[in-house]
């Protein structure tokens, strides 16, 4: 019986552990662009059953089950929209509404992120923060001396011949964006529990709308957060003092059989 109340502090001590890191990682990026917030779901262990008692003045006598523990059931995101503040860069795009920008990944593959600081790269297509090429590639011409960028996501370059459309700008949103795989602060990638994405021009189909000289904050909300830490750092210490304890009294039914 104390072994198991040793196994289930444990695993508290492990989930306590982990909702810690959790909570520390939205912390820190309470100031990321684009930034989602992860949030923590626990669920208990596997129940052991006990023989019944007696049975007393005829009652039937019941059984009797001990929990096991903890365990980190999953960490997900919360994707609801940021606060919007002024950007500096000629590039600074915030989403407003559903949707979510595609991003090709060092390895092909397509992810997906919120964070609109996009910039240049050497050869003049457009990237994110990180270096990811937006999925379609767009390219402005040589002697561009400004960018603009439609609601609907329409991409026109102003150079020395005139304005031209260099590219369409697509969203992409999902059934359960809580079901994304998160690969970087910032930049997710689909999974079976997101569903397949829908992808479509800024403005339609449910697709939210794209604002020029803007980006999305975090949408960490640090008073929140700063509960939550509290709350993982009294579980730690409350679990570990547990285990101390058990440690204490198995010590002493050992010393007594001696």
């Amino acid at each position: 019986m104390l072994l198991t109340a040793l196994f289930a502090s444990n695993s508290g001590l492990r989930a306590a552990a982990s909702f810690l890191d959790v909570v520390s990682n939205n912390v820190a990026n309470s100031n990321t662009t684009g930034y989602k917030a992860g949030q923590v779901t626990f669920q208990d262990l596997l129940y052991s059953g006990f023989a019944p008692g007696a049975s007393a003045q005829g009652a039937l006598p019941s059984g009797n089950q001990a929990g096991t523990g903890a365990i980190l059931d999953t960490v997900s995101g919360v994707f609801t929209q940021g606060g919007l503040t002024t950007g500096e860069g000629p590039l600074d795009l915030a989403i407003t509404g559903d949707g979510f920008f595609a991003v090709t990944l060092p390895d092909g593959s397509t992810g997906y992120t919120r964070a609109g600081n996009l910039t240049f790269d050497s050869s003049g297509t457009i990237v994110t923060a990180d270096g990811f090429r937006l999925a379609g590639g767009i390219t402005v011409p040589a002697g561009t001396t400004q960018v603009s960028v439609s609601a609907g996501g329409a991409v026109s370059a102003t150079t020395p011949t005139g304005v031209q459309q260099i590219g369409q700008l697509q969203l992409t949103r999902f059934q359960n964006p809580s079901g994304l795989v998160r690969v970087g602060n910032t930049t997710f990638v689909a999974a079976p529990a997101s569903g397949a994405g829908a992808t479509g021009e800024p403005g339609t189909n449910g697709l939210g709308t794209i604002g020029q000289g803007f980006l999305e904050q975090s949408n960490v909300d640090l008073a929140n957060e700063l509960i939550n830490l509290l709350i993982a750092q009294r579980t730690f210490s409350f679990n570990a003092q547990a285990i101390q304890i058990e440690t204490q009294v198995l010590q002493a039914t050992t010393d007594l059989i001696r």
